[in-house]
């Protein structure tokens, strides 16, 4: 996000470079002094920190420590605890700065020519409510996207889910498609797709990337009986063609804290994990949408 310079030569309300300085304020929380600036055309003042992101907040200071705690496995009471301030402050800023992540890490291009994705399992507050989170990955082990998609419950929860909380959609088919396409439009040179055998996956990958190879790899679905098969088959080391979107999904589980398993943490509202996500994926540039 652009901050006004006293080098932009320009009000940044009416675009004049007709303004003159008008002083200084002190800003408490950052304890420094920052140049106030006085427009003679549409008669306004403005300040250095008009166009910031953080603008008439209170404790910025608070943004880039925040943002390393949710994306480095602390929840949002906790963070609120270690950096001294309200759980609303936090919650707020966890919305606010996984909004600039979403829109900084959109308008980025990607990069590489290969592309894994996959789904991993979440709740929405309980276990009757699941939720499935899209991610997909390059060689390069960087998140292309993610897709967060309410699902219905499965298993002996189905029935008891739709007596509790009716009938439930499925949205991984229509979110699939819009996460693809979404990728496609940023890395139009994808030439290699790896998944698992799914038919929604065949159906998608195709329609998003024609031209694209797509390998699907199927699941090792033999059951190990007896102790000893378990010890061998645990100790041969054996080649995991789809390594790179599991192993960013279990660090995913591991630095979000609402994606822990048995974690006292719970998702509320899917698209405030779909935020938190994108914060995640900012931690690579270093959280760049502060500056």
């Amino acid at each position: 996000m652009a901050q006004f310079s006293i080098h932009h030569k320009k009000c940044p309300y009416c675009g004049n470079n007709d303004f003159s300085k008008r002083g200084y304020f002190y800003k408490k929380s950052t304890k420094t002094y920052i140049p106030r600036f006085h427009c003679n055309h549409c008669n306004k003042n403005f300040s250095t920190r008009t166009l910031s992101p953080a603008f008439k907040q209170k404790k910025s200071f608070l943004n880039r420590t925040l943002c390393k705690l949710f994306a480095g496995g602390v929840s949002i009471r906790e963070a609120a605890r270690i950096v001294g301030c309200n759980y609303k402050t936090a919650y707020t800023r966890w919305v606010w700065l996984g909004t600039l992540a979403k829109d900084d890490v959109l308008s980025r291009k990607l990069r590489g020519q290969e592309l894994e994705f996959d789904e991993l399992l979440s709740i929405e507050h309980t276990k009757l409510k699941p939720l499935s989170v899209i991610v997909a990955v390059n060689e390069h082990y960087e998140i292309a996207g993610v897709k967060v998609a309410k699902i219905k419950a499965f298993g002996h929860l189905s029935s008891i889910s739709l007596q509790k909380y009716g009938p439930r959609p499925d949205e991984t088919k229509s979110k699939l498609p819009e996460l693809l396409q979404e990728i496609s439009s940023r890395n139009p040179h994808i030439q290699i797709i790896k998944s698992d055998k799914k038919m929604s996956y065949i159906k998608a990958v195709k329609k998003a990337f024609p031209k694209a190879q797509h390998l699907i790899f199927l699941a090792d679905d033999k059951k190990e009986k007896t102790r000893e098969q378990r010890y061998l088959n645990h100790n041969k080391r054996k080649f995991d063609p789809l390594f790179k979107i599991n192993h960013t999904c279990a660090k995913l589980r591991d630095h979000i804290k609402r994606l822990t398993r048995r974690s006292w943490c719970t998702t509320k509202k899917p698209e405030h994990l779909e935020l938190g996500l994108y914060l995640y994926i900012a931690k690579s540039n270093n959280f760049a949408f502060l500056k």
